[in-house]
């Protein structure tokens, strides 16, 4: 540890506040359902048949990027970044006929990496989104209140709220989502975000996930198929804590006791270092 001491030769220099923006919230892209985000709703009431249906609709869609010109653009824009500098999209934009070889070649490549996306249980669903999370500034929402603001504004009503990678039954979360007039005057006219309430004895975003108020996106699901169906889990909570080490001064050890335990901390310290060493 080193403490840094005031300079008094440069006490005269004024200085000034900076703020670093690291990222920034965008408009959603259309939301994904995973493995287990399917498994978590599906314990929670969720109808395995509408995760069927989504299934059926999505692998229908990939067949249609053959015979319709819209759904194959569709495809190639959204894996444009992994199809030489959108080639397959301009192809399509310049008006070249999809059962031309070299279109439809690159057209069934990137179905077939569509269709591997489903098979991993990455299923497209409406009305849900990603959002940036962070807390409220205002101290207006209770505990189990949401902030959302989408492209029209704050929406009102229930809401699931899940982050990825969260394995516990209690990682989604069904929030009461409500507009905050003080909010407005906060964010002005920012758009996408989720607000949370820092009132309760635990944030919502350690309850979902272990997460935090650092920017984590959530998923966010105003679908009413799925959330007027859906039955919340108690979030997971540590069982036992864990007990603070004690922590001896030097100066508390006699000369036997500290010779034991500095060569006792060496041993260990040379435990741990030659078992990263065997592991890299």
């Amino acid at each position: 540890m080193v403490k840094v001491e005031i300079d008094l030769t440069i006490s005269s220099i004024p200085t000034f506040d900076s703020l670093e923006i690291v990222a920034i919230s965008h408009r959603p892209n259309k939301a994904y359902l995973s493995k287990n985000l399917i498994s978590l709703l599906s314990y929670g009431g969720v109808q395995k048949e509408y995760f069927m249906e989504l299934l059926g609709s999505a692998l229908e869609e990939t067949k249609q990027v053959y015979l319709r010109k819209r759904a194959a653009l569709k495809v190639a824009i959204n894996y444009r970044e992994m199809d030489d500098d959108c080639l397959t999209a301009r192809m399509i934009s310049s008006g070249i006929p999809l059962n031309k070889p070299h279109l439809h070649a690159r057209l069934s490549r990137l179905a077939k990496i569509e269709r591997t996306k489903l098979r991993g249980g990455k299923l497209p669903i409406s009305d849900s989104f990603y959002l940036m999370g962070t807390a409220d500034p205002t101290g207006v929402l209770e505990s189990n209140e949401v902030c959302v603001i989408l492209d029209n504004g704050q929406i009102s009503g229930r809401v699931l709220v899940y982050r990825n990678p969260g394995f516990h039954f209690g990682d989604v979360h069904v929030m009461k989502a409500r507009y905050v007039e003080e909010l407005a005057d906060v964010v002005g006219d920012a758009r996408y975000g989720i607000f949370f309430s820092t009132k309760g004895p635990r944030s919502a975003a350690t309850e979902i996930a272990n997460g935090d108020f650092d920017g984590d996106m959530h998923w966010v699901s105003i679908n009413r198929k799925v959330v007027d169906s859906y039955t919340t889990s108690r979030p997971w909570s540590p069982m036992h804590s864990t007990p603070k080490a004690v922590n001896k001064k030097p100066s508390e050890f006699s000369a036997d006791e500290l010779e034991y335990e500095l060569f006792r901390q060496f041993l260990e310290a040379k435990s741990k270092g030659a078992k990263y060493v065997c592991g890299s």
